[in-house]
């Protein structure tokens, strides 16, 4: 009797414990919402990300929700104001989070910093950008550079390759190239002029500490500086070595009929799909030795929620971790930079040609810029675009219009 007592007992106790496992293995994950800016084919290429991700384990689901940027910066507002569906991690661009701050949306990623988001596996100068008045606020997860394409098989027809043996151009060897060029037969454009805001930053950035504002608020971009830069692609132009008014850079090297094209890094695959044989160096610079690149970061960020719990923040820590560890896709499809530096310990990335922007040793060539009102900014320096360059205005007129815009702006708000 006691042993059939004991095997009943036994018997249930199996079943309970049985049950039990069954009831763990299936609880539900952890439900995340995750807003970001990737809408196009990056945007293709981080869903896949999240996929992969919700398929690894079964503690945390990601819901992830693309956007563009403009939509997201203006629901992000409205969703922390009202306390409801704040998105429990969201990407922004690094030149927002200033902002962000200065309006109390953005909450410093504490929890994060204690779940296993470390500092030391992130490049420095991105990190570093969002260490803001002793809290810390982003987690990049990449870095986006202006950088020059040029054309390889042009390179080899005109002989032109040993003014890239050391891995840059310079204004001065742009002049050089383009006029070795010419002597042997080419007709057509030496230097493009692309994006104005990102190109300009590039090489005011090697100018000096390359500063927007000095006290942080008011705009500080009206110097000589500034003006030094305009005034070197002007002289390009007047010299008949840059694109002019009205040509299109991008098709024109798409087309076989520029050389050097100044462009973000994002256009590597348009460029190959062209079929044109790219090669990729830095910015064009005025010595390899103050070299910089415009630089952008895309960051993992947590706004403002009062109903987001401890589980939530630790399963985006978890999220966030992944991500950075399994980031050579987004290289690899995405044509970006991981932010992580385990990115440089596979082989398949330093054979990228835009793996030199994760060298450590180059962190100091990235110039990501800090600016609270950069928006502001962003609008009013690109207002007249290269107009300056092209004789149809001043220089200095420009550059006073830009800045009391931003004055103004500020002002406004």
């Amino acid at each position: 009797m006691k042993k059939t007592r004991r095997s009943i007992a036994i018997a249930l106790a199996i079943l309970a414990t049985l049950a039990l496992g069954s009831f763990t293995a299936q609880a539900a994950p952890i439900e995340i919402s995750y807003w970001s800016v990737f809408t196009g084919a990056d945007g293709a290429t981080m869903q896949g990300m999240v996929d992969a991700f919700n398929a690894s384990q079964s503690e945390v689901y990601v819901n992830h929700t693309p956007m563009t940027a403009d939509d997201l910066y203006q629901k992000i507002p409205l969703a922390v104001q009202s306390g409801s569906d704040v998105p429990d991690v969201t990407i922004v661009h690094i030149e927002r989070i200033p902002n962000f701050v200065e309006q109390e949306l953005i909450w410093p990623i504490d929890t994060l910093l204690e779940n296993g988001i470390l500092k030391e596996n992130y490049i420095p100068s991105a990190w570093d950008r969002t260490d803001i008045d002793g809290d810390h606020y982003g987690v990049p997860l990449d870095v986006h550079s202006y950088v020059t394409y040029y054309n390889k098989d042009l390179f080899d027809q005109y002989d032109l390759n040993g003014y890239i043996e050391d891995g840059y151009i310079t204004f001065d060897e742009v002049k050089e190239i383009g006029d070795k060029a010419k002597a042997a037969g080419w007709t057509d454009h030496i230097l493009g002029l692309d994006w104005l805001r990102a190109q300009v930053l590039s090489y005011y950035a090697q100018l000096g500490d390359g500063h927007l504002t000095i006290d942080g608020d008011a705009p500080a971009f009206n110097n000589d500086e500034m003006a030094q830069v305009y005034q070197t692609m002007k002289d390009l132009h007047d010299g008949g070595y840059t694109t002019i008014k009205g040509d299109d850079s991008m098709q024109l090297f798409y087309s076989g009929n520029l050389l050097i094209w100044p462009e973000g890094i994002w256009m590597k695959a348009g460029a190959l799909e062209a079929g044109v044989n790219i090669g990729m160096l830095p910015s064009i610079c005025y010595s390899p030795e103050t070299c910089k690149n415009w630089t952008s970061s895309h960051n993992f960020v947590q706004f403002a929620d009062d109903n987001r719990t401890e589980e939530e923040d630790i399963a985006v820590a978890k999220f966030i971790n992944y991500m950075g560890e399994n980031s050579l896709v987004w290289a690899r499809d995405g044509g970006q930079v991981p932010a992580h530096v385990s990115i440089n310990d596979i082989p398949e990335f330093k054979d990228m040609m835009q793996s030199f922007l994760a060298d450590p040793e180059r962190g100091d060539e990235l110039a990501i810029y800090y600016y609270k009102y950069w928006g502001l900014f962003d609008t009013a320096i690109s207002r007249n675009g290269w107009e300056p360059v092209f004789g149809t205005m001043t220089i200095e007129d420009n550059l006073k219009a830009a800045e009391q815009e931003v004055i103004d702006a500020i002002a406004a708000q």
